[in-house]
């Protein structure tokens, strides 16, 4: 979808606050203004907006508040409405580098990736001028900017969100041509190294993946991505009590990575540890409360631990998160089954089969449970049916239940 007419958008603002009547209007349009800029120095986003909002209903093309009014949209989570700001703003200047850049960036937030790469495009077009200093460093109040960006400085990051957007949209030779590029130009930019390497997985040239992660590391040490990417790719290859180790350094590097808590998880369970296991899992929904995998995957752990019914319960919060999830359903039936509830473990083997029809093992499984409820002509068919589509018990099942 376009963002279209973005410069008639001043025609319906109305002002948050009517100034006063004595009072000139180019004064009052700086009064609100300025107030709009103190409230945004305290944070009050909402506030600051609004007074943004009279200082623009007042002076239609006031550039200042335009710009920092589409950064408390950004605070505020309304992205759409900065995007429709930075419109106005490029109307005004065109070669604004500033609003091209944090529209791209918002575009691509909001996955419109096709505009994104056109307002990208378009800055690469601009002439390498100064930006302004001010504009940007109201961009950052808090991360100490003193310095002024230039569009030289910003191409390597340019370059870097094109080979995003080119991986997004599923062009890998183009994405690596960018990411290439990009590294040409920031050469000390570790994460787009990482951002390469995931492209070169994608495409399964894993040795490339490999060699731009370990530079990446070498680039900066304390890029814990990139040394979790090389653990999650060499996951085949090395020992367990490896993986153990090298997810525990991650994790004492980087406390906060709900990801490496997960892997370390899968990693204890394979050998067995299911307190440590589930101790991990908690630690990842603890960061990551609303990631419907990891619920999944604490009640897959519990089902090998024979905990029926804690299983069921963080199944079920997986399935609340994503209704669509088969596995998800396929493993709640099995907490059901272990409980011997066989009539409401039928009902969830058939939304898996609704979800996935080729899922073999829950044809299997809901084959056991029709039998030990006695629908004998039902459990055959499925049980056929799962042998049909590559389980191997199933044969032996078969001859058993239904000869």
């Amino acid at each position: 979808m376009r963002v279209i007419g973005c410069f008639l958008l001043f025609l319906i603002i109305r002002p948050a606050v009517a100034y006063p009547q004595q009072m000139n209007p180019a004064k009052a349009s700086d009064q609100y203004y300025k107030s709009g800029i103190a409230l945004f120095n305290s944070s009050n986003w909402q506030t600051a907006s609004e007074y943004f909002d009279s200082c623009i209903f007042i002076t239609p093309t006031h550039f200042d508040a335009y710009y920092t009014r589409a950064i408390c949209k950004e605070r505020l989570g309304d992205k759409k409405a900065a995007i429709a700001d930075y419109g106005v703003l490029i109307h005004l200047d065109p070669a604004f580098t500033e609003s091209y850049w944090n529209r791209a960036v918002l575009y691509f937030e909001i996955q419109y990736y096709d505009l994104a790469q056109e307002d990208l495009y378009a800055l690469l077009q601009l002439p390498e001028e100064e930006t302004n200093s001010i504009y940007f460093q109201k961009r950052y109040p808090d991360d100490g900017t003193s310095g002024v960006a230039t569009l030289e400085t910003m191409r390597g990051q340019i370059y870097n969100y094109l080979g995003l957007i080119s991986d997004k949209l599923n062009n890998t030779d183009l994405a690596i041509a960018h990411f290439t590029k990009a590294f040409q130009l920031d050469s000390l930019n570790s994460d787009i190294l990482v951002n390469r390497s995931l492209v070169y997985e994608k495409a399964g040239n894993y040795s490339l993946a490999i060699n731009d992660l370990r530079l990446a590391r070498q680039i900066d040490p304390e890029n814990i991505l990139a040394t979790y990417n090389i653990a999650r790719i060499q996951e085949s290859d090395g020992t367990t009590s490896d993986l153990i180790d090298t997810y525990t350094t991650i994790i004492e590097e980087a406390p906060e990575f709900a990801e490496a808590y997960a892997k370390r998880g899968i990693a204890k369970m394979q050998t067995g540890d299911y307190v440590g296991a589930l101790s991990d899992y908690d630690s990842a929904i603890f960061l990551n409360p609303d990631d419907a995998l990891l619920w999944l995957n604490k009640g897959i752990i519990l089902l090998k631990d024979k905990q029926y019914q804690e299983a069921h319960s963080d199944l079920s919060k997986a399935l609340e998160l994503n209704p669509g999830l088969e596995d998800a359903y396929f493993n709640r039936g099995n907490s059901l089954m272990g409980i011997e509830q066989y009539d409401r473990a039928i009902k969830d083997y058939n939304a898996a089969i609704l979800y996935y029809p080729s899922f073999a093992m829950a044809y299997y499984n809901r084959g056991i449970a029709y039998h030990r409820t006695h629908q004998i002509e039902k459990a055959c068919d499925d049980v056929e049916k799962a042998m049909n589509l590559g389980v191997k018990q199933a044969k032996n099942t078969y001859i058993k239940m239904c000869h």
